[in-house]
């Protein structure tokens, strides 16, 4: 099985393991309600994970089955694909995809001998590669330089989720795409940590790195051309090379 098949469900997915069906018709938490395809999963080798799965290796927890794919029975293993559903005594996920194990064995043998710390380390570097390089396409700039100024703009916070507004002055020195110049360019930022805008970057006195662009339109144009709004609208500096399709 190709590469494709991994990488479009690790787009989709943020944790994934090999695991053994234990028991169908169960689960491992009182508050999830059981089904058919409710099953106590023991999970064998955890493949990727966010921080608070990376634990999971050698546990039991509730998967729920999806709909659309074949019902496994007890002592059936697999690479499964999930997201989160539930926290408590226990963990619940979701499924979103299933490979056979002999399509990730190669993975993991891979990793154990380069001594990464996944089994797709790699395709993961890759995948993040190319959503900086789909963001990079619609970006209306993107430049390389270095935060000389930061300042308020358009006063206090007025509302409810009301951006606060503020404008980095970016000594760009290199101009990878778009109608800029070299030289001093104020772009907007939300510093706000509400939920509508924690994501966007929030630039530092003298950091440096690669900024993507994104035009200003009405009001804030007045303020400033461009803005960040995007959690990959900062990329560190030597990701240029990746994103010219030199470095992954």
């Amino acid at each position: 099985m190709s590469n494709a098949a991994v990488m479009e469900l690790l787009g989709r997915a943020p944790f994934s393991f090999v695991g053994t069906i234990e028991h169908l018709g169960a689960g491992t938490m009182g508050s999830i309600p059981i089904g058919e395809r409710t099953a106590v999963v023991h999970v064998d080798y955890v493949l990727h994970a966010p921080p608070a799965f990376a634990g999971l290796e050698g546990r039991r927890i509730t998967l729920q089955l999806a709909a659309d794919k074949d019902l496994p029975a007890v002592g059936d293993s697999a690479a499964f694909f999930a997201e989160g559903l539930a926290f408590g005594e226990s963990i619940a996920v979701a499924e979103i995809g299933r490979l056979p194990v002999e399509a990730v064995e190669p993975h993991v043998a891979g990793a154990m001998a380069a001594g990464q710390p996944g089994a797709f380390a790699t395709l993961e570097e890759q995948l993040q590669t190319q959503r900086m390089r789909d963001h990079a396409a619609s970006a209306d700039a993107v430049v390389v330089g270095r935060v000389v100024k930061l300042e308020r703009v358009f006063g206090a916070v007025r509302a409810e989720h009301d951006p606060d507004w503020w404008k980095a002055t970016i000594d760009v020195f290199h101009v990878e795409k778009g109608d800029v110049t070299p030289g001093e360019v104020p772009v907007l930022y939300p510093n706000s940590i509400d939920v509508w805008w924690r994501t966007a970057p929030k630039p530092k006195a003298s950091q440096g790195g690669m900024w993507l662009l994104h035009a200003t339109e009405g009001a804030l144009r007045d303020a400033a051309p461009f803005a960040l709004l995007h959690p990959e609208d900062f990329q560190p500096t030597q990701d240029l090379e990746a994103l010219r399709g030199n470095g992954g």
